[in-house]
């Protein structure tokens, strides 16, 4: 019989065994502690410091936005904030995991919001570092603070903390301009990764388009924790203080743009107003009605909120400024006098006999004055807004002449003004016939775009680039809404960084044909007989426009304005500046379904010109006999009269209707 325990050979086998054994455990013990303590080892010690210290953030304030005075438009006001824990509740979750609901059932009744809705919240919070704090609820009221502290030993993870709220003072006023903000979303959040969950920033506006300096930059509170998740004290040595945002300059005046908006509110009017300065671009005023109020949407709302808001029939959030494009009527004539006179088809002593109609491609058109004009030149065309005479023009131009000069006065083009969503409009050529609408373009179809019909959409701040570029004989600026911004240093000091004009291009445009078209212009608001005589200001000298776009065509005769579906109404222009002599403003109105534009129109730009010319208008009749008011005028207390006053230099760094 064979005795195995004798057989060395095997005995050899079953020790190699064990020692190859043992090495491949301690080689890979060896190898698990260096992937874990070196490769892993930043990894491993940031969890350690979270669980040990934890980063608390400190909003930064905005900045504030003011107007071009230093009138405060939107600023910070204290509110307490509501955030959630997790680290500290996740351990009471595990020893009580129906805790969750009571917590959930907890915020429902205090916030007042669905479960639903508190369920969304947490579920917002899983693309968030858990060590990160989660956004509960912003804006809370006392009772509700009073609510959360008393049940603080039953939800620890709960903590109100003061912070900073977005403050419109003036609710509606220049909504569209300063925009809103709210809390960074998904998108956001993913697009940039110094954003956290909660923050917020600008989605609109000048809150939006400037939101890199009036963001500022957050501080942080560091914190001792033990391994229960519980606050134990603050180390104070690393803390970082927070940064405000730059504050913001608006070019907007706050008189003219509370005198506009008044008026637009008060005759419930829908539409849009723009007051440029032609001598550099600068938005006085913008206005866009209906309007809405910001501060609704630097709080968080309900779905049932968001619904109301987007169902409004007058989109209340479309800036009509910029986004909403219209057929210009009769606004276009202004256009089309100088694209004739430049392309020599007319010159200032060019006349046409208007019976009421012609004959142009084979089709007879009409004016909107049944009996005609009789015989008119450029200047008394443009006074009466005779469509024969325009026909006639727009014949001989040809349409892709007519497209070059609207195009080089800032038609169909994108102004590039510093707020977001502008819309370009259209003007109609042969090759946008042909490449957009794969036709021919007929030669009868030049006539209508003739007098602003037809294909042909702008929108009020096309309109008002067009009418500064005639008024500065040819310039076309870039328009720009904020004038300033105070970067704030870590130091505290100020520097002031002036938005210096930009100029886009320069049109070519002959003195001649240009005094033509502004004498026109003046003939229509001055005149008698001229349309736009509800703009009409002793002393000034203001010239302008007016348009009616007709968007429904009544059939059996004439049917008055006041008696029509408001959906159904004419829309009415008014574009203008002042003075003739010397244009500081140039104003347009655009009345959407409110019939004639001098009739709505005209009575804003009036207003508007009041408040511009204000000192002026006071000086017109001095006595320049007496020695106290020459003194005055020589020092500049009173302004010379004719001229604006002087303001201190700046320094600058990088049927009807017609």
């Amino acid at each position: 019989m064979r005795v195995y325990r004798d057989d060395q050979k095997f005995l050899t086998f079953r020790i190699n065994v064990m020692i190859w054994t043992m090495v491949a455990v301690f080689v890979f013990l060896a190898g698990s502690f260096w992937f874990v303590q070196g490769v892993q080892a930043e990894k491993f010690r940031n969890m350690s410091e979270s669980n040990a210290l934890r980063e608390v953030v400190v909003p930064a304030k905005r900045g504030l936005i003011m107007d071009r005075n230093g009138r405060i438009l939107a600023d910070n006001q204290p509110a307490y904030a509501l955030s959630l824990d997790r680290v500290v509740m996740r351990p009471l979750v595990k020893a009580d995991p129906a805790h969750e609901g009571r917590l959930h059932q907890f915020l429902s009744q205090t916030l007042g919001v669905s479960m639903p809705e508190i369920q969304a919240r947490f579920d917002k919070g899983k693309v968030i570092p858990r060590t990160h704090p989660l956004s509960m609820g912003e804006d809370l009221t006392i009772p509700q603070v009073a609510s959360i502290e008393a049940e603080a030993v039953e939800f620890p993870e709960l903590n109100v903390e003061p912070v900073q709220r977005r403050n419109y003072p003036y609710g509606t006023m220049a909504a569209h301009v300063m925009g809103y903000i709210g809390e960074a979303t998904e998108k956001d959040l993913n697009r940039d990764k110094t954003l956290r969950g909660g923050d917020l920033l600008g989605k609109k506006g000048v809150e939006l388009v400037y939101n890199e300096f009036l963001r500022g930059k957050d501080g942080a509170d560091y914190w001792e924790y033990d391994s229960h998740g519980r606050r134990l004290a603050e180390i104070t040595k690393a803390r970082k203080e927070p940064v405000a945002g730059n504050n913001v300059y608006l070019t907007i005046d706050f008189e003219l743009q509370r005198r506009a908006e008044q008026y637009f509110n008060e005759n419930e009017l829908v539409g849009a107003a723009v007051a440029l300065d032609p001598r550099n671009g600068e938005v006085l005023a913008m206005i866009s009605s209906p309007a809405f109020n910001p501060n609704v949407y630097s709080k968080r709302f309900t779905p049932e909120t968001w619904k109301t808001i987007v169902s409004n029939p007058f989109k209340i959030e479309l800036n009509r400024a910029i986004q909403g494009t219209y057929s210009p009527g009769s606004v276009f004539k202004t256009v089309m006098s100088m694209a004739g006179l430049v392309n020599h088809v007319i010159d200032v002593s060019s006349t046409v006999d208007c019976t009421g109609s012609g004959v142009f491609s084979g089709r007879r058109f009409r004016c909107w004055q049944k009996n005609g004009h009789g015989v008119v030149n450029v200047v008394t065309a443009i006074k009466e807004s005779c469509d024969v005479f325009f026909y006639t023009v727009g014949s001989r131009l040809g349409v892709d002449k007519i497209s070059e000069y609207a195009h080089k006065l800032g038609l169909g083009e994108i102004s590039k003004i510093d707020l977001d969503g502008e819309k370009a409009g259209l003007v109609p050529s042969t090759q946008w016939a042909a490449e957009r609408q794969h036709r021919k373009w007929y030669p009868s179809e030049t006539i209508s775009v003739s007098i602003g019909q037809g294909p042909l959409i702008v929108t009020p701040l096309q309109i008002a680039n067009m009418m500064s570029s005639i008024a500065n004989g040819g310039t076309v600026f870039r328009p720009h809404v904020v004038r300033q911004i105070d970067q704030i240093a870590a130091d505290g000091s100020v520097t002031h960084l002036q938005v210096a004009p930009k100029i886009l291009h320069q049109v070519e445009l002959p003195a001649e044909a240009v005094a033509a078209v502004k004498k026109g212009l003046w003939k229509v608001v001055n005149e008698d007989g001229g349309t736009g005589g509800n703009a009409r200001i002793a002393g000034l000298d203001i010239c302008g426009k007016t348009g009616t776009v007709q968007v429904i065509s009544y059939k059996g005769g004439f049917v008055k304005t006041e008696f029509m579906p408001f959906r159904e109404k004419d829309h009415g222009w008014f574009a203008s500046f002042a003075t003739l002599q010397s244009p500081q403003m140039v104003v347009v109105v655009f009345s959407e379904h409110g019939g004639h534009g001098g009739v709505d129109g005209a009575p804003v730009a009036k207003l508007l010109y009041e408040a511009k010319y204000k000192m002026q208008l006071q000086t017109t009749n001095l006595n320049l006999n007496d020695p106290e008011t020459l003194q005055k005028l020589k020092e500049g207390a009173l302004p010379t009269p004719g001229q604006a006053p002087k303001r201190p230099p700046e320094a600058t760094a990088p049927g009807l209707g017609h």
